[in-house]
């Protein structure tokens, strides 16, 4: 019998965010994923992500305006 085995090589990321622009020029999430070895940590790790969108977001707000 053959039996599979995973190696994991390199670390994956908590979250990955992939943005892009709606019609309107918005700054929009395309996809989010998030992973943890917990609900609790997966709920922190999210919130730190939306938590960085949001300061592009309003990064890019001011270099429009500015």
């Amino acid at each position: 019998m053959f039996r599979r085995r995973t190696i994991a090589i390199g670390v994956e990321p908590r979250y990955t965010i992939k943005v892009g622009h709606d019609r309107y020029g918005n700054l929009i999430i395309k996809e989010l994923r998030v992973s943890g070895d917990n609900l609790d940590d997966v709920i922190d790790t999210l919130k730190n992500a939306l938590n960085q969108f949001n300061e592009v977001k309003v990064e890019q707000a001011l270099n429009i305006d500015g």
